[in-house]
């Protein structure tokens, strides 16, 4: 027995000592926030604002502390900057109860300001910043405790006032938001000093029967209806009722009394502008294509709550599921104007989209001021695609153009609330808000806060909590070492914010999804770029009237090669100055953006997505071995702090080397990325090991494309796979992106489809295509425009591209044979003899040539291709003189 007397003895003094540890280490926390404090409290106390921070954050949180006493601070110094006034007092000369407070002057509105309590303090006010803060005070609380407590009379007088007050019965706000948990506001509304509060209690001015029992005399409300937006205004309305809206009240709560009339707008809108589930049966049939039956539950996710930040994974068609929402509320007559803000460069895929999924017209914003204004004028009904720097320019306009409806792409682009883009979209108010990204939150958690801001003002407050409460930091506090509290991040973000992950719905993913990445080029990238229309413009007028030279034709290609190259980048184009100076250096973002080459950036993003957050294993093809270099670099960081690694399949490779790097990405779990040139577009399977492909360019022929993609889909995937290709839009690039379009889909029909004909329109000479690509440069040259000398070829022309010249793809690609061995590189000599050796053949003799061939589909299911005795001989030795051709231009590895 007495062994059990002394582990009880011991016990108690552990805990008796632990409770002096804490004691202790309370103390050590006042004494540290008096010391914040300093003189900043003015006549307020130290001891004051250092206890309120210690009574409305917990002990264990010192950072979220230290954060609330410096918000405090500031706005105890915003009140005296903007000198606010107490514009009135409570009656009867007392200094606890209801004050009016404000800016200077005569029309400036007073904040009902309360104060029950001086030492302690316990204030509230039905300013915003109040209801959202969870500091117990505001700018208002503070300047009337200033007031009083520069006066000790004041005090005395409010202390035994505080006495006096006899304990209130009736509803209650608890403005603290707790640290973690869901944090309804709702939820911290009570029913105060009450013995026992009956379920059976109803009637006009008794609401107890909404409330249960939580102890300490309080009730606290059964249900909130989150998600029952109808059941929870019914609610809302009836607290309403039994509110005092008078100051007269001795029960007047200014701050619960704003709460619930805030709500209750924002619920009154919900109920009214939500399309009824009634509507929602028929409301799909109206679109020109089908949905998935996730992106359908995106839409009727929107349509039932107005306002939703939909933060699918790229690929999942969150542009798709905008423009069903958008049709779907103009259908129903729901909406008039509808406005999208894009990135400019994703302007024209946006119009691509909304023609494919919408029958209504829709109009991109572009043009003079004037020109600009003239159609927001002519537009009464209907869609405008703007992009955010026009936002800027025209928020006048935009603002007076009242859009029903806003759908905000890429809204990491208000990702800083300072920022005066987001000031300019939070400027608009319309009353359906569509907020799109991939990436909610890039760096820091208030990134993710100014984003949904726009959506839900409330659902990250307060924002000064959200670096101490979600961050863990190193012992300088600096250094950040990761991010914790993420679960009451997604509770408090549920109901604004839908995000589903690939995986989450690969059961309902098609086989295969193309995705189209726009990439805006830098200024530097499309000054290059644009310098080379006027040559090639001037090269295409010549060949329209008469057949190009064939210096001619070879610079012709140089200039086209040189523009996809400067679409790449600026770091391609200027490889062997830039390379040595960055291949040793770390590829931080502002290293990246000084190279002008934004598809590295673009890229970073991509590998964040497919490889860290979703596990999976990618092949990146380019035509030059230089753009795949820079790429490896640009992704190396991000791969290294993973532990994982990345490998080459390219021409430059002895055998050995490419046959290991095929093992390891199919066997080794840190091998994430095979960085390919089209050496790799055949004779590799690599099904097994990955299911996604991005191309930092397109190559010109379809068929090339395919090929590339052909690498992962084919029997033996199991997963659907992901196509990203990245496409500078200013340019040649997105000329070509259309013609591949069309020209694809054509090549599906040849290849896929039943037809026994088979018509070659869309191929057409490798000069009708450029034609195409250059109209307005060609008309403009046709015109009179500036024109140019050609110069005499020169073999130098050819040194910008590192792999084959890319207008040659159509004809032939490297085979196997491309494959094998390791043999010396060409020479110069190498380079140019074979073109002098080889007479152009003339454009109308290739088209006759090629017009003889005939091809079918085979008994067995393949496809044959038949063709004359003198049209195979011609076209042969042409293919075989060509791949000579391409395979002795092809460029030293970097």
């Amino acid at each position: 027995m007495s062994s059990i007397v002394a582990l009880l003895e011991k016990a108690r003094e552990v805990l008796e000592n632990r409770d002096l540890v804490e004691i202790d280490r309370e103390l050590e926390a006042l004494e540290s926030l008096r010391a914040q404090v300093g003189r900043k409290g003015g006549a307020i106390p130290a001891d004051l604002l250092a206890g309120q921070i210690m009574s409305v954050v917990p002990a264990d949180e010192w950072p979220v502390r230290a954060d609330a006493l410096d918000a405090l601070l500031r706005r105890l110094d915003s009140a005296r900057k903007e000198e606010l006034r107490i514009k009135s007092k409570p009656a009867g000369g007392r200094v606890v109860g209801l004050y009016g407070t404000g800016r200077k002057g005569p029309n400036v509105r007073p904040y009902h300001t309360l104060i029950r309590s001086v030492d302690p303090i316990d204030g509230r006010c039905d300013c915003p910043d109040f209801l959202k803060n969870s500091l117990g005070v505001c700018k208002h609380v503070l300047a009337v405790l200033e007031h009083v407590h520069a006066k000790p009379k004041l005090v005395a007088r409010a202390l035994k006032e505080r006495a006096e007050t006899p304990r209130s019965e009736g509803l209650a706000w608890d403005p603290i938001r707790p640290l973690t948990g869901p944090g309804d506001w709702l939820d911290r509304v009570v029913y105060e000093n009450t013995a026992k509060l009956s379920k059976y209690a109803q009637g006009k001015a008794d609401v107890r029967y909404l409330f249960q029992e939580a102890g300490d005399g309080k009730g606290v409300l059964r249900y909130a209806f989150r998600d029952a937006p109808q059941q929870r205004l019914n609610l809302v309305e009836t607290l309403l009722k039994v509110v005092p809206a008078g100051p007269d009240s001795p029960r007047y709560d200014p701050a619960l009394l704003a709460v619930l009339t805030r709500e209750k707008a924002r619920l009154d809108r919900v109920v009214r502008d939500a399309v009824w589930p009634s509507e929602l049966k028929t409301a799909f049939k109206v679109l020109s294509r089908p949905l998935y039956p996730y992106q359908k539950e995106g839409v009727t996710r929107f349509l039932q709550t107005t306002r939703m930040l939909l933060a699918d994974d790229m690929g999942l068609g969150k542009t798709a599921q905008a423009i069903a929402c958008c049709t779907i509320l103009m259908r129903l007559g729901r909406i008039k104007r509808g406005l999208i803000i894009a990135p400019a460069s994703l302007k024209p895929q946006w119009a691509r989209e909304w023609a494919q999924f919408s029958e209504l017209p829709v109009r991109i914003l572009d043009g003079s001021p004037a020109e600009r204004e003239a159609i927001y004028a002519e537009t009464a009904q209907g869609f405008l695609i703007i992009n955010y720097e026009q936002l800027l320019r025209d928020l006048d306009l935009a603002k007076g153009w009242a859009p029903d409806l806003v759908v905000l792409d890429e809204a990491q682009r208000i990702k800083n609330w300072q920022t005066k883009t987001a000031l300019s979209v939070k400027g608009l108010d319309p009353r359906y808000r569509l907020v799109l990204t991939g990436t909610p939150m890039e760096n820091r958690v208030e990134e993710l806060a100014s984003v949904v801001e726009w959506v839900d003002d409330d659902a990250l407050e307060p924002k000064w909590r959200l670096p101490s409460i979600h961050a863990i930091r190193g012992d300088g506090r600096k250094e950040l070492l990761g991010v914790r509290n993420l679960e009451t991040l997604r509770e408090r973000l549920a109901p604004c914010m839908l995000r589903r992950v690939r995986s989450e719905v690969l059961d309902q993913l098609p086989p295969r999804t193309d995705v189209r990445v726009p990439v805006e080029m830098t200024e530097a990238q499309a000054e290059e770029h644009d310098a080379l229309n006027a040559p090639i413009a001037r090269l295409l007028s010549i060949a329209a009237k008469r057949g190009l030279k064939q210096p001619e034709f070879l610079r012709l290609m140089s200039l086209m090669t040189a523009q996809r190259i400067i679409s790449n980048g600026l770091a391609q184009l200027q490889f062997e100055e830039v390379w040595p100076s960055i291949r040793g250096r770390k590829p931080d973002p502002a290293l990246i953006q000084s190279l002008s080459a934004p598809k590295l950036i673009e890229l970073r993003q991509l590998v964040r997505q497919l490889v860290l957050d979703q596990g999976r294993k990618v092949v990146v093809f380019s035509q030059w071995r230089r753009m795949l270099h820079l790429a490896h670099w640009a992704v190396g960081d991000i791969l290294a702090e993973a532990g994982l690694r990345a490998g080459y399949f390219t021409g430059a490779e002895n055998t050995k080397r490419r046959t290991q790097n095929i093992v390891e990405f199919h066997d080794d779990p840190a091998f994430r990325i095979l960085f390919a040139t089209d050496a790799g577009g055949v004779g590799l399977n690599l099904q097994k090991a990955a299911n996604s492909v991005v191309n930092l360019e397109l190559p010109w022929n379809p068929a090339v494309l395919e090929q590339r993609i052909g690498r992962i889909y084919r029997l033996g995937q199991e997963s659907p796979i992901d196509v990203y290709n990245l496409v500078s839009e200013q340019g040649i690039e997105s000329r070509i992106a259309d013609l591949v379009g069309s020209k694809q889909a054509f090549f599906k029909g040849l290849f896929d489809g039943s037809s026994d004909a088979v018509h070659f329109d869309q191929s057409g000479s490798f000069l009708s295509r450029a034609q195409k690509l250059y109209e307005d440069a060609v008309a403009d040259d046709a015109r009179g425009g500036d024109g140019v000398e050609v110069e005499a070829f020169d073999p130098s022309d050819l040194e910008v591209a590192d792999d084959a010249p890319d207008p040659f793809d159509e004809l032939v690609e490297p085979g196997d044979d491309a494959l094998a061995g390791d043999g010396p590189e060409p020479t110069a000599e190498a380079v140019v003899e074979p073109r002098r050796a080889a007479p152009p053949l003339d454009e109308g003799e290739v088209r006759r040539l090629f017009s003889q061939l005939r091809i079918r589909r085979g008994d067995a299911g393949g496809v044959v291709i038949e063709a004359p005795a003198e049209a195979a001989s011609t076209l042969g030795a042409l293919f075989e003189g060509m791949a000579a051709m391409l395979r002795a231009a092809a460029d030293e590895s970097p």
